[in-house]
């Protein structure tokens, strides 16, 4: 028994001593990206936005070969999961490309040849003025004015994943990724449909074709317009 007690103790200061850094590291790495500032791909380790409570990272994510998507994903494991990207299916160039925030109020990804891959829809607007960008524990990447009231948020513009407290509307769809390790846009779809149901659909070069609920049985049928 002395000898299990005094083999666990050391990894239980190991664990605590991680913890320890794990807060501290959290605490240290801003959540917040200031007009006027920018985050580099060739420092895609370093220029990170971590969440206040240390669960999401948004920042450079690497896609491939000298291939990077500006992206959110979850910390734990490290690198963990991808829930939204901004350029799936058009990686930047992994030197000289960067997320900048422009002071027109704008957040543009700009591509190693100073063409903009994809930008928020946040230039100054009747002097309404974007502040900051920040990663929040529940996922979403918010773009706010200087009084705090949100421009632009990736929840509105989902990739495959829809997140807790994340609704779903008719505006937005979820396309699956093509394979587990290729980001890019793939077959799968869910999404509303004209009649206002929620359906998985497959859109195939040759093919569409909705496969959930039953295809063939109406929605009355399908109870798709009970209330739970």
């Amino acid at each position: 028994m002395g000898r299990s007690s005094w083999r666990l103790a050391p990894a239980l200061l190991m664990a605590a001593t991680a913890g320890m850094l794990f807060a501290i590291v959290s605490s240290q790495q801003p959540s917040v990206l200031k007009m006027g500032s920018s985050l580099s791909v060739e420092r895609f380790a370093d220029d990170v936005l971590i969440s206040e409570g240390g669960t999401f990272s948004a920042g450079f994510y690497e896609v491939g070969d000298n291939a990077f998507a500006f992206a959110v994903w979850f910390r734990e494991p490290a690198n963990g999961t991808v829930v939204w990207m901004a350029n799936r299916d058009r990686p930047v160039n992994g030197r000289e490309s960067r997320l900048a925030f422009r002071w027109s109020g704008q957040v543009a990804l700009i591509d190693a040849d100073g063409s903009i891959v994809w930008a928020t829809n946040t230039n100054d607007v009747d002097g309404v003025v974007a502040e900051q960008m920040e990663i929040g524990e529940d996922g979403n990447l918010v773009v706010r004015d200087r009084l705090g009231n949100a421009l632009w948020e990736s929840f509105d513009f989902p990739t495959d994943t829809l997140l807790a407290f994340q609704g779903m509307m008719r505006s937005k769809m979820l396309v699956s990724s093509r394979a587990a390790e290729d980001y890019s846009s793939g077959s799968y779809q869910f999404l509303f449909d004209d009649d206002g149901v929620l359906r998985f659909r497959y859109e195939g070069p040759d093919l569409s074709s909705n496969y959930w609920p039953n295809p063939d049985v109406n929605i009355f049928a399908n109870g798709r317009t009970r209330q739970v």
